[in-house]
């Protein structure tokens, strides 16, 4: 789910896999008067930007209790934005609650954006690029999706819940955005970028995308997120290597089962290294290598060889979304998943205790 940025990765990412491509979005963002001389804004016309998961379900589904909201505006209003030139349109994006939560993931994770008001984060969001126009029909086809199929049978969510404590419930939003990263998750929130190049032809991926970043959204209502700016030791980057561990391991294995019956596994180079023993057994020797360095560097001021480790683990070689997901496997497999899920409570360090003999027998 992190793109390095002083040393810091994505807590979030994964895959691409199956095809959709549509034009709904157009329509939808054509009769809804987002794209009209009018003031912007939703209207009696743009339900289906802003859903309820409850109201798509009958009244005796288990996901009924789900407090949980698909948030398309922040992207229909962009896809506007883009086309129009309106500053309207731009100001509107600024008041979307996707914008508060971009910005709080921005100043929690140091991400290199604006960072002192969602006006300036939307500005820079948006601002014209050789790129854009490729970005924005990616984006439409995302938003198509975001809003038919994801919505028209929204049990995917359980696929997350599965995997988090039975008594959590979702109270926030999943939003569709434009620009930021390629999914992100703060709690309570989580959120896709529809503009992303991993979406681009392959719209479907939004959906196990959803299941990794909802699935973020529930652990971190249990484990906070540590914050950049709080990090000064060896000591503390350890201990962000063993939350994210657990964070990107388990949200990788919530969306694999689904994955494998739609045979979408071979297209995201995480679970193909999955299924390769050969990469698989290098890459955890190699994750337990620096895991071990950085433990006995202990309360050492950080340096640039203690990021390096952070770049191999996240955006280089990616070595805590795949040996992660590789212990939660094994934890699964020995334990059960309810040994697995009371580790999301217990933390981090008790989850890689349990794990690392079961990877490395």
């Amino acid at each position: 789910m992190l793109e390095t940025m002083r040393g810091w990765v994505r807590f979030t990412r994964l895959a691409w896999a199956a095809a959709y491509a549509g034009l709904a979005a157009v329509f939808v963002i054509a009769s809804s008067g987002l794209g009209s001389a009018g003031p912007p804004g939703p209207s009696a016309s743009t339900e289906r930007l802003l859903v309820a998961l409850p109201s798509l379900v009958p009244a005796s589904d288990p996901l009924a209790a789900q407090d949980l909201r698909f948030d398309a505006r922040f992207a229909a209003l962009a896809l506007d934005y883009i086309r129009t030139g309106d500053e309207r349109v731009s100001a509107e994006l600024a008041l979307q609650p996707a914008a508060d939560h971009i910005l709080a993931h921005a100043r929690n994770f140091d991400y290199d954006v604006p960072k002192d008001s969602t006006k300036a984060l939307v500005v820079s969001l948006l601002a014209p690029s050789p790129g854009r126009p490729q970005k924005a029909a990616t984006c439409r086809k995302s938003l198509a999706f975001f809003i038919g199929p994801m919505l028209d049978d929204p049990h995917w969510v359980g696929d997350a819940l599965r995997y988090l404590p039975s008594g959590f419930r979702f109270h926030g939003s999943l939003f569709l955005t434009f620009g930021y990263d390629v999914g992100v998750a703060f709690p309570p929130n989580a959120s896709l970028n529809g503009a992303h190049t991993h979406f681009e032809g392959h719209p479907r991926e939004l959906l196990y995308y959803a299941i990794h970043e909802l699935h973020h959204a529930g652990f971190m209502s249990y484990q906070p997120p540590p914050r950049l700016a709080d990090l000064n030791t060896c000591a503390d980057l350890l201990a962000l290597v063993r939350y994210s561990t657990e964070l990107e391991g388990i949200a990788v294995l919530a969306a694999w089962e689904r994955r494998r019956a739609e045979s979408a596994l071979d297209g995201d180079p995480d679970y193909a290294a999955l299924q390769d023993e050969a990469r698989i057994r290098k890459d955890t020797a190699d994750y337990f290598r620096d895991y071990d360095a950085l433990a006995v560097r202990g309360g050492r001021p950080l340096d640039a060889q203690s990021w390096a480790v952070i770049d191999r683990m996240s955006s280089g070689e990616r070595l805590w979304y795949r040996v992660g997901a590789l212990m939660a496997r094994r934890v699964e497999d020995a334990l059960g998943r309810p040994a697995l899920v009371a580790l999301i409570e217990a933390g981090p360090a008790l989850f890689l205790e349990t794990a690392r003999p079961l990877v490395l027998r």
